[in-house]
């Protein structure tokens, strides 16, 4: 017996099907495999951070993700949290991993934004690589696995207005809360924020700011919008405005809404957020 097995993805003995690695969605589980590959990603990120900064995250990551009485005098060392960070990882329940994960992304973020590959860009490879079915998406983890969603996402929320970033933000938050989704208000910001971006491109406000009144004022000001596209957006902004409606708490929204249209409203909304910006942009 080999003291040391080879587990190369895509190599010769997976390739043919000899020595198979995992290739089923990890959706509510993660095998030993992956949890190895998010440790050395983890490490990774942990030497991003400068000593002075590090004392002040091992405290944070004590007092805010496990709840641990702290002492503000001591000094924790470096390798007790790794091994603490690191058990999680490798025998804790998923969605405690990603708590962890996303708490990691968020604050090193903040201490050292990167220059270099994005710390999300080093976890959403893994899941690609690795067969989970989450990604993150503006700093949290959410159950999106196609690609160009994700792109069209990323690319929205981290536009160049504050506002519409916001409500998009929010939307994410929204749909993503494995505990307590709120589909019905993830769509609303989701339209608020393609609301936001046609208050911003054609200075209506209040009454004024319709959809409809919006991409005519749009129109009205030299953008053409494709008729077919134009149709399309001004159908599904329908599906939340009428009488059965998201906005009116009807039948459609509250507790109806599900996870597939509120995710597809986020994608739809942040497809044609982007779509106004770079036609505005010309």
């Amino acid at each position: 017996m080999a003291k040391y097995k080879v587990r190369l993805r895509g190599g010769f003995s997976d390739r043919n099907n000899i020595s198979i690695e995992n290739r089923e969605m990890q959706y509510e589980s993660l095998d030993d495999r992956t949890r190895t590959m998010l440790i050395n990603r983890v490490s990774v990120l942990l030497k991003q951070v400068s000593y002075n900064d590090q004392i002040m995250l091992h405290k944070s990551i004590l007092v805010n993700v496990y709840a641990w009485e702290v002492d503000d005098d001591e000094i924790y060392i470096e390798n007790e949290i790794k091994d603490v960070i690191y058990q999680t990882i490798r025998e804790n329940t998923y969605d405690e991993v990603f708590s962890l994960l996303e708490f990691l992304v968020q604050k090193i973020q903040k201490i050292h934004p990167w220059t270099g590959k994005d710390y999300e860009e080093l976890f959403n490879d893994v899941f690609k690589n690795e067969y989970v079915g989450y990604r993150f998406v503006n700093s949290i983890i959410v159950p999106i696995t196609n690609e160009t969603e994700i792109e069209t996402i990323n690319q929205s929320a981290g536009g160049p207005y504050s506002i519409v970033n916001t409500h998009i933000s929010k939307a994410i938050t929204l749909l993503s809360d494995r505990e307590h989704p709120d589909y019905e208000n993830s769509i609303k910001e989701s339209i608020s924020a393609v609301e936001a971006i046609c208050e911003i491109i054609t200075g209506l406000k209040g009454k004024e700011a319709t959809l409809g009144k919006m991409i005519k004022k749009i129109e009205d000001d030299g953008i053409v919008i494709h008729t077919a596209l134009k149709t399309a957006f001004s159908t599904l902004y329908g599906y939340t405005s009428d009488a059965n409606g998201i906005r009116h708490a009807g039948d459609i929204g509250g507790s109806l809404s599900t996870f597939e249209e509120a995710k597809f409203m986020l994608v739809s909304c942040c497809a044609f957020i982007n779509y106004l910006i770079g036609i505005s942009a010309k």
